[in-house]
Protein backbone atom coordinates (compact mmCIF):
# COMPACT_ATOMS: atom_id res chain seq x y z
CA UNK A 1 0.00 0.00 0.00
CA UNK A 2 2.66 2.50 1.25
CA UNK A 3 4.34 1.76 -2.22
CA UNK A 4 1.40 2.45 -4.05
CA UNK A 5 1.44 5.88 -2.15
CA UNK A 6 4.49 6.93 -2.68
CA UNK A 7 4.39 5.72 -6.58
CA UNK A 8 1.06 7.79 -6.99
CA UNK A 9 2.61 11.05 -5.36
CA UNK A 10 5.57 10.35 -7.22
CA UNK A 11 4.31 10.48 -10.22
CA UNK A 12 2.12 13.04 -10.15
CA UNK A 13 4.76 15.30 -8.65
CA UNK A 14 6.82 14.39 -11.45
CA UNK A 15 4.37 14.90 -14.26
CA UNK A 16 3.64 18.26 -12.96
CA UNK A 17 7.34 19.23 -12.32
CA UNK A 18 8.23 17.93 -16.18
CA UNK A 19 5.32 19.22 -17.81
CA UNK A 20 7.46 22.00 -19.48
CA UNK A 21 10.09 19.81 -20.42
CA UNK A 22 7.41 17.10 -22.19
CA UNK A 23 6.60 19.79 -24.07
CA UNK A 24 9.33 20.27 -25.43
CA UNK A 25 9.98 16.80 -26.08
CA UNK A 26 6.65 16.69 -28.12
CA UNK A 27 7.46 19.50 -30.19
CA UNK A 28 11.22 18.41 -30.93
CA UNK A 29 9.63 14.72 -31.96
CA UNK A 30 6.79 16.63 -34.32
CA UNK A 31 9.10 18.89 -36.36
CA UNK A 32 11.53 16.28 -36.76
CA UNK A 33 9.09 13.08 -38.19
CA UNK A 34 5.34 13.26 -38.71
CA UNK A 35 3.90 10.43 -36.64
CA UNK A 36 2.60 10.54 -32.67
CA UNK A 37 5.03 11.82 -29.92
CA UNK A 38 3.97 8.82 -28.29
CA UNK A 39 5.57 4.95 -28.90
CA UNK A 40 2.99 2.65 -27.76
CA UNK A 41 3.66 -0.75 -27.16
CA UNK A 42 2.02 -3.93 -25.89
CA UNK A 43 3.60 -5.04 -22.58
CA UNK A 44 2.55 -8.22 -19.85
CA UNK A 45 1.99 -6.90 -16.75
CA UNK A 46 1.19 -7.84 -12.99
CA UNK A 47 -0.34 -10.92 -13.12
CA UNK A 48 0.27 -11.05 -17.15
CA UNK A 49 -2.25 -9.15 -17.94
CA UNK A 50 -1.05 -7.21 -21.19
CA UNK A 51 -0.89 -3.39 -21.26
CA UNK A 52 0.56 -0.63 -23.70
CA UNK A 53 3.48 0.91 -22.30
CA UNK A 54 3.77 4.76 -22.65
CA UNK A 55 7.08 6.14 -24.41
CA UNK A 56 8.57 9.63 -26.47
CA UNK A 57 9.04 8.03 -29.77
CA UNK A 58 11.95 7.82 -30.77
CA UNK A 59 12.05 6.16 -34.09
CA UNK A 60 10.43 7.06 -37.96
CA UNK A 61 6.88 5.36 -38.31
CA UNK A 62 7.25 2.43 -40.39
CA UNK A 63 4.79 -0.14 -41.01
CA UNK A 64 4.28 -2.91 -38.83
CA UNK A 65 6.10 -6.10 -40.11
CA UNK A 66 5.79 -8.22 -37.46
CA UNK A 67 9.71 -8.81 -37.16
CA UNK A 68 12.06 -9.00 -33.87
CA UNK A 69 11.12 -6.05 -31.35
CA UNK A 70 14.37 -5.42 -30.25
CA UNK A 71 16.46 -2.14 -30.91
CA UNK A 72 20.08 -1.66 -31.16
CA UNK A 73 22.64 0.81 -31.39
CA UNK A 74 22.76 2.65 -34.90
CA UNK A 75 19.67 1.77 -36.01
CA UNK A 76 18.85 3.82 -39.12
CA UNK A 77 15.40 4.16 -37.73
CA UNK A 78 16.31 6.33 -34.87
CA UNK A 79 15.80 9.93 -35.43
CA UNK A 80 18.37 12.56 -34.01
CA UNK A 81 15.98 13.72 -31.47
CA UNK A 82 15.41 9.99 -30.99
CA UNK A 83 18.92 9.46 -30.36
CA UNK A 84 19.11 11.88 -27.91
CA UNK A 85 16.29 10.73 -25.71
CA UNK A 86 17.81 7.29 -25.75
CA UNK A 87 21.05 8.50 -24.90
CA UNK A 88 19.88 10.57 -21.86
CA UNK A 89 16.89 8.15 -21.16
CA UNK A 90 14.07 10.76 -21.59
CA UNK A 91 11.99 8.64 -23.42
CA UNK A 92 11.54 6.19 -20.34
CA UNK A 93 9.98 9.48 -18.65
CA UNK A 94 6.12 9.04 -20.37
CA UNK A 95 6.22 5.99 -18.65
CA UNK A 96 5.08 7.75 -15.85
CA UNK A 97 1.70 8.58 -16.96
CA UNK A 98 1.69 4.30 -16.83
CA UNK A 99 2.84 4.81 -13.07
CA UNK A 100 -0.27 6.93 -12.41
CA UNK A 101 -2.64 4.78 -13.87
CA UNK A 102 -1.61 1.89 -11.79
CA UNK A 103 -0.10 -0.45 -14.89
CA UNK A 104 3.56 0.34 -13.81
CA UNK A 105 5.64 1.20 -10.26
CA UNK A 106 8.47 3.42 -10.44
CA UNK A 107 10.57 0.52 -9.41
CA UNK A 108 10.20 -2.85 -10.63
CA UNK A 109 11.19 -5.67 -13.22
CA UNK A 110 11.20 -3.76 -16.34
CA UNK A 111 7.98 -5.42 -18.49
CA UNK A 112 8.85 -7.37 -21.35
CA UNK A 113 6.64 -7.91 -24.55
CA UNK A 114 4.74 -11.27 -24.94
CA UNK A 115 7.22 -12.47 -27.28
CA UNK A 116 10.03 -12.88 -24.40
CA UNK A 117 8.11 -13.69 -21.66
CA UNK A 118 7.62 -16.47 -23.07
CA UNK A 119 10.98 -17.26 -22.65
CA UNK A 120 10.71 -17.04 -18.82
CA UNK A 121 11.47 -19.92 -16.78
CA UNK A 122 8.16 -22.15 -16.07
CA UNK A 123 9.29 -22.15 -12.13
CA UNK A 124 9.93 -18.42 -12.17
CA UNK A 125 7.30 -16.76 -14.36
CA UNK A 126 4.18 -16.94 -12.04
CA UNK A 127 6.45 -15.00 -8.85
CA UNK A 128 8.01 -12.49 -11.73
CA UNK A 129 4.87 -11.36 -12.40
CA UNK A 130 3.15 -11.22 -9.44
CA UNK A 131 4.28 -7.58 -8.74
CA UNK A 132 3.86 -4.49 -10.70
CA UNK A 133 6.53 -3.90 -13.85
CA UNK A 134 8.75 -1.09 -12.81
CA UNK A 135 10.46 1.97 -14.86
CA UNK A 136 13.48 1.07 -13.74
CA UNK A 137 15.72 -1.52 -11.50
CA UNK A 138 18.94 -3.33 -11.06
CA UNK A 139 18.82 -4.95 -14.34
CA UNK A 140 18.20 -1.25 -16.00
CA UNK A 141 21.62 0.02 -14.43
CA UNK A 142 23.33 -3.47 -15.13
CA UNK A 143 22.39 -3.18 -18.57
CA UNK A 144 22.32 0.61 -19.80
CA UNK A 145 24.00 0.09 -23.08
CA UNK A 146 21.76 -2.82 -23.77
CA UNK A 147 21.74 -1.53 -27.32
CA UNK A 148 25.21 -1.61 -27.81
CA UNK A 149 25.72 -4.67 -26.36
CA UNK A 150 23.30 -6.06 -29.09
CA UNK A 151 25.17 -3.98 -31.72
CA UNK A 152 27.95 -5.88 -31.53
CA UNK A 153 26.11 -9.26 -31.44
CA UNK A 154 26.01 -11.35 -34.75
CA UNK A 155 22.31 -12.18 -33.81
CA UNK A 156 21.10 -10.03 -31.87
CA UNK A 157 17.88 -11.56 -30.59
CA UNK A 158 19.76 -14.85 -29.66
CA UNK A 159 22.33 -12.44 -27.32
CA UNK A 160 18.99 -10.66 -25.69
CA UNK A 161 17.47 -14.45 -25.11
CA UNK A 162 20.59 -16.76 -24.49
CA UNK A 163 22.54 -14.17 -22.32
CA UNK A 164 20.75 -11.07 -21.33
CA UNK A 165 17.20 -11.77 -20.60
CA UNK A 166 18.56 -14.89 -17.95
CA UNK A 167 20.74 -12.40 -15.83
CA UNK A 168 17.43 -9.71 -15.75
CA UNK A 169 15.25 -12.50 -14.85
CA UNK A 170 17.66 -13.07 -12.25
CA UNK A 171 17.74 -9.48 -10.79
CA UNK A 172 14.36 -9.57 -11.25
CA UNK A 173 13.66 -12.57 -9.15
CA UNK A 174 15.63 -11.32 -6.14
CA UNK A 175 14.03 -7.75 -6.02
CA UNK A 176 10.59 -10.08 -6.18
CA UNK A 177 11.62 -12.51 -3.45
CA UNK A 178 13.72 -9.84 -1.43
CA UNK A 179 10.87 -6.62 -1.11
CA UNK A 180 12.40 -3.26 0.61
CA UNK A 181 11.95 0.32 0.72
CA UNK A 182 15.95 0.30 1.19
CA UNK A 183 16.05 -1.87 -1.85
CA UNK A 184 13.94 0.72 -3.92
CA UNK A 185 15.63 3.54 -2.98
CA UNK A 186 18.81 2.18 -3.63
CA UNK A 187 17.72 1.12 -6.91
CA UNK A 188 16.37 4.74 -8.04
CA UNK A 189 19.72 6.48 -6.35
CA UNK A 190 22.18 3.81 -8.63
CA UNK A 191 19.77 5.06 -11.81
CA UNK A 192 20.11 9.11 -11.16
CA UNK A 193 23.55 8.64 -10.55
CA UNK A 194 24.27 6.63 -13.66
CA UNK A 195 22.41 8.64 -15.57
CA UNK A 196 23.24 11.93 -14.62
CA UNK A 197 26.47 12.22 -13.29
CA UNK A 198 28.47 11.50 -16.37
CA UNK A 199 26.92 14.36 -17.73
CA UNK A 200 27.14 16.86 -15.03
CA UNK A 201 30.68 18.26 -15.84
CA UNK A 202 29.23 19.58 -19.60
CA UNK A 203 28.25 23.10 -18.11
CA UNK A 204 31.66 23.88 -16.86
CA UNK A 205 32.78 24.13 -20.56
CA UNK A 206 30.14 26.86 -21.25
CA UNK A 207 31.31 28.59 -18.15
CA UNK A 208 34.29 28.14 -18.99
CA UNK A 209 35.81 26.68 -16.01
CA UNK A 210 37.98 23.55 -15.88
CA UNK A 211 36.21 20.44 -14.75
CA UNK A 212 38.63 19.92 -12.39
CA UNK A 213 38.81 23.04 -10.71
CA UNK A 214 34.56 23.35 -10.44
CA UNK A 215 34.70 19.68 -8.87
CA UNK A 216 37.77 20.95 -6.75
CA UNK A 217 35.47 23.56 -5.43
CA UNK A 218 32.33 21.61 -4.87
CA UNK A 219 34.29 19.21 -2.47
CA UNK A 220 35.68 22.11 -0.51
CA UNK A 221 32.06 24.25 -0.68
CA UNK A 222 30.23 20.71 0.17
CA UNK A 223 32.35 19.42 2.93
CA UNK A 224 32.45 22.53 4.96
CA UNK A 225 30.73 22.30 7.99
CA UNK A 226 29.78 26.36 9.20
CA UNK A 227 26.30 28.00 10.69
CA UNK A 228 25.35 29.12 7.52
CA UNK A 229 25.14 25.94 5.35
CA UNK A 230 22.90 24.51 8.12
CA UNK A 231 20.48 27.96 7.62
CA UNK A 232 20.89 27.09 3.69
CA UNK A 233 19.78 23.66 4.34
CA UNK A 234 16.69 24.83 6.79
CA UNK A 235 15.84 26.84 4.25
CA UNK A 236 15.89 24.87 1.33
CA UNK A 237 13.85 22.89 3.22
CA UNK A 238 11.17 24.58 3.80
CA UNK A 239 10.87 26.17 -0.09
CA UNK A 240 10.52 22.10 -1.02
CA UNK A 241 7.74 21.81 1.80
CA UNK A 242 6.10 25.15 0.45
CA UNK A 243 6.66 24.05 -2.94
CA UNK A 244 4.80 20.79 -2.31
CA UNK A 245 2.44 22.83 -0.47
CA UNK A 246 1.56 24.71 -3.64
CA UNK A 247 1.92 21.79 -6.08
CA UNK A 248 -0.48 19.34 -4.35
CA UNK A 249 -2.95 22.64 -4.89
CA UNK A 250 -1.99 22.30 -8.91
CA UNK A 251 -2.83 18.58 -8.41
CA UNK A 252 -5.91 19.27 -6.85
CA UNK A 253 -7.35 22.02 -8.74
CA UNK A 254 -5.07 22.42 -12.21
CA UNK A 255 -3.32 25.27 -13.61
CA UNK A 256 -6.88 27.65 -13.95
CA UNK A 257 -8.28 27.58 -10.51
CA UNK A 258 -4.68 27.06 -8.59
CA UNK A 259 -4.87 30.42 -7.37
CA UNK A 260 -8.80 31.18 -7.38
CA UNK A 261 -9.40 28.44 -6.03
CA UNK A 262 -6.97 28.90 -2.38
CA UNK A 263 -8.53 30.30 0.22
CA UNK A 264 -7.13 34.22 1.13
CA UNK A 265 -6.02 32.99 4.81
CA UNK A 266 -4.15 29.73 2.60
CA UNK A 267 -0.72 31.69 2.56
CA UNK A 268 -0.84 31.84 6.50
CA UNK A 269 -1.61 28.18 6.68
CA UNK A 270 1.11 27.24 4.79
CA UNK A 271 3.22 29.56 6.39
CA UNK A 272 2.08 27.32 9.56
CA UNK A 273 2.61 24.19 7.89
CA UNK A 274 6.54 25.23 6.85
CA UNK A 275 7.30 26.19 10.62
CA UNK A 276 5.55 22.73 12.00
CA UNK A 277 7.42 20.69 9.65
CA UNK A 278 10.80 22.43 10.77
CA UNK A 279 9.86 22.04 14.30
CA UNK A 280 9.35 18.41 13.76
CA UNK A 281 12.57 17.62 11.16
CA UNK A 282 14.34 19.36 14.36
CA UNK A 283 12.71 17.22 16.98
CA UNK A 284 13.16 13.78 15.53
CA UNK A 285 16.91 14.22 14.89
CA UNK A 286 17.24 15.16 11.16
CA UNK A 287 20.53 16.39 10.30
CA UNK A 288 20.61 19.95 8.85
CA UNK A 289 24.10 20.31 7.21
CA UNK A 290 26.19 17.43 6.47
CA UNK A 291 23.84 15.95 3.59
CA UNK A 292 26.21 14.14 2.28
CA UNK A 293 26.12 11.47 4.47
CA UNK A 294 22.58 10.89 3.75
CA UNK A 295 21.38 7.20 4.08
CA UNK A 296 18.46 4.93 5.32
CA UNK A 297 18.47 6.32 9.16
CA UNK A 298 17.95 9.91 7.59
CA UNK A 299 14.97 8.43 5.65
CA UNK A 300 13.09 7.11 8.23
CA UNK A 301 13.82 10.29 10.69
CA UNK A 302 12.65 12.48 7.61
CA UNK A 303 9.61 10.08 7.15
CA UNK A 304 8.72 10.31 10.44
CA UNK A 305 8.87 13.89 11.03
CA UNK A 306 6.64 14.50 7.62
CA UNK A 307 3.84 12.01 8.94
CA UNK A 308 4.16 13.68 12.35
CA UNK A 309 4.02 17.26 11.10
CA UNK A 310 1.21 15.74 8.38
CA UNK A 311 -0.50 14.59 10.94
CA UNK A 312 -0.76 17.77 13.21
CA UNK A 313 -0.98 20.09 10.80
CA UNK A 314 -4.24 18.70 9.39
CA UNK A 315 -5.94 18.02 12.71
CA UNK A 316 -5.10 22.08 13.49
CA UNK A 317 -6.39 22.52 10.01
CA UNK A 318 -9.97 20.61 11.11
CA UNK A 319 -10.07 21.66 14.08
CA UNK A 320 -9.86 25.56 13.00
CA UNK A 321 -12.37 24.53 10.82
CA UNK A 322 -10.62 25.76 7.86
CA UNK A 323 -12.84 24.52 4.95
CA UNK A 324 -11.29 25.99 2.58
CA UNK A 325 -8.34 24.31 2.71
CA UNK A 326 -8.03 21.25 -0.01
CA UNK A 327 -8.72 17.84 2.25
CA UNK A 328 -6.19 16.38 -0.90
CA UNK A 329 -3.66 18.47 -0.04
CA UNK A 330 -3.34 17.69 3.71
CA UNK A 331 -3.66 13.63 2.66
CA UNK A 332 -0.60 14.19 -0.15
CA UNK A 333 1.42 16.60 1.32
CA UNK A 334 3.21 14.61 3.99
CA UNK A 335 3.85 11.94 0.99
CA UNK A 336 5.17 14.55 -1.22
CA UNK A 337 7.49 16.27 0.98
CA UNK A 338 9.39 13.08 2.88
CA UNK A 339 10.12 11.96 -1.41
CA UNK A 340 11.33 15.36 -2.15
CA UNK A 341 13.29 16.18 0.88
CA UNK A 342 14.58 12.62 0.24
CA UNK A 343 15.65 13.26 -3.06
CA UNK A 344 17.23 16.51 -2.72
CA UNK A 345 19.37 14.66 -0.61
CA UNK A 346 20.31 11.62 -2.25
CA UNK A 347 21.02 14.12 -5.31
CA UNK A 348 23.79 16.26 -3.29
CA UNK A 349 25.40 13.30 -1.91
CA UNK A 350 25.67 11.74 -5.15
CA UNK A 351 27.23 15.21 -6.50
CA UNK A 352 29.49 15.09 -3.79
CA UNK A 353 30.95 11.82 -3.67
CA UNK A 354 31.38 12.82 -7.62
CA UNK A 355 33.58 15.75 -7.11
CA UNK A 356 34.96 13.65 -3.96
CA UNK A 357 36.29 11.21 -5.80
CA UNK A 358 37.47 14.17 -8.58
CA UNK A 359 39.62 15.59 -5.38
CA UNK A 360 41.15 12.32 -4.64
CA UNK A 361 43.13 12.84 -7.81
CA UNK A 362 41.58 10.00 -10.09
CA UNK A 363 41.88 9.90 -13.51
CA UNK A 364 38.76 7.62 -15.46
CA UNK A 365 35.92 5.92 -13.61
CA UNK A 366 36.09 5.94 -9.78
CA UNK A 367 35.90 2.71 -8.02
CA UNK A 368 33.44 1.51 -6.42
CA UNK A 369 34.24 -1.99 -3.85
CA UNK A 370 32.38 -4.57 -1.73
CA UNK A 371 35.32 -5.60 0.84
CA UNK A 372 34.90 -9.14 1.90
CA UNK A 373 36.03 -9.41 5.43
CA UNK A 374 34.94 -7.11 8.60
CA UNK A 375 38.10 -7.58 10.60
CA UNK A 376 40.96 -5.50 11.96
CA UNK A 377 42.44 -6.03 8.31
CA UNK A 378 38.88 -4.79 6.61
CA UNK A 379 39.57 -1.35 8.98
CA UNK A 380 43.04 -0.78 8.03
CA UNK A 381 42.04 -0.73 4.68
CA UNK A 382 38.85 1.03 4.71
CA UNK A 383 41.22 4.00 6.18
CA UNK A 384 43.41 3.58 3.32
CA UNK A 385 41.10 3.49 0.18
CA UNK A 386 38.04 4.54 1.45
CA UNK A 387 37.18 8.19 -0.05
CA UNK A 388 40.35 8.45 -1.25
CA UNK A 389 42.26 8.06 -4.73
CA UNK A 390 39.05 7.26 -6.41
CA UNK A 391 37.71 5.01 -4.26
CA UNK A 392 34.28 3.76 -2.39
CA UNK A 393 33.63 0.89 -0.51
CA UNK A 394 29.90 0.09 -1.12
CA UNK A 395 29.57 -2.79 1.65
CA UNK A 396 31.52 -5.41 3.85
CA UNK A 397 30.47 -8.82 4.33
CA UNK A 398 31.60 -10.93 6.90
CA UNK A 399 29.99 -14.38 8.54
CA UNK A 400 30.79 -13.83 11.86
CA UNK A 401 27.11 -12.98 12.54
CA UNK A 402 27.85 -10.74 15.60
CA UNK A 403 29.18 -8.37 13.14
CA UNK A 404 26.11 -7.89 10.96
CA UNK A 405 24.77 -4.51 10.63
CA UNK A 406 28.15 -2.97 12.47
CA UNK A 407 29.62 -0.18 10.78
CA UNK A 408 33.01 -0.12 10.37
CA UNK A 409 35.10 2.84 8.69
CA UNK A 410 31.26 4.49 8.05
CA UNK A 411 30.69 1.48 6.02
CA UNK A 412 28.01 -1.12 6.63
CA UNK A 413 28.37 -5.11 7.26
CA UNK A 414 25.99 -6.05 5.01
CA UNK A 415 25.49 -9.86 5.21
CA UNK A 416 27.56 -13.21 4.89
CA UNK A 417 30.35 -13.61 2.11
CA UNK A 418 27.83 -15.80 0.31
CA UNK A 419 25.82 -13.29 -0.07
CA UNK A 420 28.22 -11.69 -2.89
CA UNK A 421 26.44 -12.83 -5.28
CA UNK A 422 23.52 -11.10 -4.81
CA UNK A 423 22.43 -8.65 -7.41
CA UNK A 424 21.05 -5.56 -4.91
CA UNK A 425 25.08 -5.51 -3.40
CA UNK A 426 26.72 -6.34 -6.67
CA UNK A 427 24.69 -3.19 -8.19
CA UNK A 428 27.12 -0.45 -9.20
CA UNK A 429 30.24 -2.05 -8.00
CA UNK A 430 33.46 -2.25 -10.14
CA UNK A 431 35.75 -4.15 -7.24
CA UNK A 432 35.67 -7.13 -4.97
CA UNK A 433 38.60 -7.18 -2.44
CA UNK A 434 38.99 -9.85 -0.39
CA UNK A 435 40.28 -8.50 3.11
CA UNK A 436 40.85 -11.80 4.66
CA UNK A 437 44.71 -11.77 5.45
CA UNK A 438 44.76 -14.08 8.41
CA UNK A 439 41.98 -16.75 6.89
CA UNK A 440 43.44 -20.00 6.02
CA UNK A 441 45.09 -20.64 2.28
CA UNK A 442 42.11 -23.02 1.11
CA UNK A 443 39.40 -20.68 2.85
CA UNK A 444 40.78 -17.51 0.78
CA UNK A 445 40.82 -20.08 -2.29
CA UNK A 446 37.38 -20.84 -1.75
CA UNK A 447 36.13 -16.98 -1.25
CA UNK A 448 38.08 -15.85 -3.78
CA UNK A 449 36.60 -18.30 -6.22
CA UNK A 450 33.42 -17.05 -4.91
CA UNK A 451 34.33 -13.06 -5.90
CA UNK A 452 35.13 -14.48 -9.63
CA UNK A 453 31.86 -15.35 -10.25
CA UNK A 454 30.68 -12.07 -9.96
CA UNK A 455 32.17 -11.29 -13.20
CA UNK A 456 33.98 -8.04 -11.47
CA UNK A 457 37.42 -7.51 -10.88
CA UNK A 458 38.95 -9.77 -7.76
CA UNK A 459 41.41 -7.89 -5.41
CA UNK A 460 43.18 -9.67 -2.20
CA UNK A 461 45.10 -8.38 0.76
CA UNK A 462 47.85 -10.87 0.96
CA UNK A 463 49.19 -11.40 4.77
CA UNK A 464 52.16 -10.44 3.86
CA UNK A 465 51.64 -6.82 3.12
CA UNK A 466 51.08 -3.56 5.26
CA UNK A 467 47.52 -3.20 5.27
CA UNK A 468 48.35 1.03 4.72
CA UNK A 469 49.01 0.26 1.35
CA UNK A 470 46.84 0.19 -1.75
CA UNK A 471 45.40 -3.79 -2.35
CA UNK A 472 47.18 -5.70 -4.75
CA UNK A 473 45.49 -7.35 -7.66
CA UNK A 474 45.69 -10.74 -8.06
CA UNK A 475 47.72 -12.82 -10.25
CA UNK A 476 45.55 -13.99 -13.36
Amino acid sequence: MLKRVVDVVASAAGLLVLAPLFLLIALAIKLESPGPVFFRQERVGRFGRPFRIFKFRTMTVAPPTGGVPLTVAGDRRITRVGALLRRTKLDELAQLIDVLRGTMSLVGPRPEVPRYVAHYPPEWRERLLSVRPGITDFASVRYRDENDLLAAASDPEREYIDVILPTKLRYALHYVERPSLTNDLRVLGLTLRTVFVPTLPSPTRILGMNDRKLWLWLDQAMSALHPRNRAIAMLVDALVILAGWHLMYLFRLGFERWQPGRPPYDDAVSAGVVLCYLLFLAITGVPRGPWRFFGFDDFKRIALACLLAGTISAVAVLMAQLVGVARAVLLLHPFFCILMLSLVRMAYRMVWEQARSVAGGVEGEPRRAIVLGAGEAARRLLGAIHRRDGWTVLALLDDDAAKQGLRIGGVTVQGTIADVVLPHLLAGATHIIVAMPGASAERREQVIELARQTGLTVMSVPSRLELHDAPQALPT
